[in-house]
């Protein structure tokens, strides 16, 4: 049995969306876990609506403690399934996604499939794509995100459990943080090169955030998670210079894309980290960075 747990907060709007790609999968062994997390709109209604209509499939369950993380952590404890599919309530599963990676993870023995996703944005009703693959160097994948996402992943229960499930502290970067525990806890995770997640955006997503603060916490997290990465597999005689590149090059990045909305920050991670990368790609980092500050600017002059 696959357990698909769904974290329910203020969704009513798109929930349908969630739940009917998971009644719709070409693989039917599973039950549906719908976790309201707080929710003040109609969700709980929505969600008893579904209860009613499918009593073997679906169950409810509340989580008053909020966040996502708290939210999965209670679905995983109450399911039942070998194997646990974490959906987002505006994300969707394309219909083969369970069968596809159950068969990979069987046949490969694996605790993780990381799989590739959809990213589709609808900004002011314009739809934009872009395919975000898995990697196949597995800590080459965790340092550039590139190790699929919480949707389109797929996890062992059991290896899941070994690491006491999603940190509840996390603000952000869960999945990876969960991720790294696992590797630390030598989970084998295999890459999916399939794209069968569909994950929506839309112009509020929370790296757009205007809070200076909520921001540097998010830049916090990410670069320090890459930091303890770079520890830890120092330590083990297996951090190569290709990774160390990687970590530098991301942090870097990561630092040109948050540097038009907190400058200064950024480049006190610039200078506390001092990351080595390739003139011509500061060259491209910065040209990028230097683009989107204007018009950062300009959006904020007209409103």
């Amino acid at each position: 049995m696959i357990s698909v747990i769904i974290p329910c907060f203020n969704c009513e709007d798109h929930l349908y969306r969630a739940i009917q790609s998971v009644l719709n999968q070409s693989y039917q062994d599973t039950e549906l876990i719908l976790v309201n997390n707080n929710s003040t709109d109609n969700t709980m209604q929505l969600l008893e609506g579904y209860r009613a209509q499918f009593p073997q499939k679906i169950s409810i369950y509340n989580e008053l403690k909020p966040g996502a993380p708290a939210a999965r952590n209670t679905g995983l404890k109450a399911a039942h399934g070998e194997w646990i599919q974490f959906l987002d309530a505006d994300d969707e599963l394309l219909k083969d996604k369970l069968s596809q990676q159950l068969t990979r993870a069987i046949g490969n023995n694996a605790d993780v499939i990381a799989g590739g996703c959809i990213l589709r944005y609808n900004i002011d009703g314009k739809i934009k794509e872009i395919l975000r693959h898995a990697d196949e160097n597995v800590w080459r994948g965790l340092i550039t995100s590139n190790l699929g996402i919480t949707s389109s992943n797929l996890w062992r229960k059991a290896t899941l459990t070994q690491v006491n499930g999603w940190d509840e502290a996390q603000t952000s970067s869960q999945e990876y943080d969960l991720l790294f525990r696992l590797l630390k806890n030598n989970a084998k995770v295999v890459a999916d090169k399939s794209f069968s997640t569909i994950v929506h955006f839309s112009g509020n997503s929370v790296s757009k955030s205007k809070d200076s603060q909520k921001l540097k916490r998010i830049f916090d997290n990410r670069v320090n998670l890459r930091i303890n990465i770079k520890k830890y597999l120092a330590a083990r005689g297996r951090l190569t210079p290709t990774l160390v590149q990687t970590i530098d090059d991301y942090i870097y990045s990561e630092a040109m894309r948050m540097y038009p909305q907190i400058p200064a920050y950024a480049r006190a991670v610039i200078r506390r980290h001092r990351p080595r990368v390739k003139w011509s790609k500061k060259f491209r980092q910065t040209g990028r960075m230097l683009l989107k500050r204007i018009a950062l600017q300009l959006k904020t002059h007209h409103s």
